[in-house]
């Protein structure tokens, strides 16, 4: 009996990280000195031009609905309508992103909450399967 090897998931969002415990979470990075969150590591701060480099952080899965646009054209095999938002996450940082909510629910300020999923079914090409994330209502499983 041939012996089955599992392909570890890899990230597919940038800001994506799997842990040692095999779990995925948001990292950024905040400035120590003015407290600045961005998505990749700098060797200085954008905002207040400090030389100290920003220090990594696990987000929090937790955010509010920015702005959003309900997309109703797209490519083939992507289903339309869908929601694409910028969500602030609370402690930062900010990301774009699908929100699975009915369109007539949005509104600014809407609590969400980060979910990671498989990407939509994406593998690389030796098969291993990415991990993306989407955004539901915050009190939504």
């Amino acid at each position: 009996m041939a012996e089955s090897t599992l392909l570890e998931p890899k990230p597919g969002h940038k800001s994506i990280v799997i842990g040692k415990d095999g779990r995925p979470c948001i990292e950024a990075f905040r400035c120590p000195d003015c407290g600045a969150v961005v998505t990749e590591q700098t060797m200085a701060c954008r905002a207040c031009a400090s030389r100290t480099p920003p220090e990594p952080f696990r987000a929090k899965e937790t955010g509010k609905l920015h702005t959003w646009s309900v997309v109703h054209r797209s490519y083939p095999g992507i289903e339309v309508p869908f929601v694409s938002a910028i969500v602030d996450l609370d402690g930062g940082p900010t990301l774009k992103g699908t929100v699975r909510v009915a369109p007539g629910a949005l509104r600014e300020g809407l609590p969400l909450r980060l979910v990671y999923d498989d990407a939509g079914g994406a593998k690389d090409k030796d098969g291993a399967p990415y991990i993306g994330f989407h955004f539901v209502a915050g009190d939504a499983a």
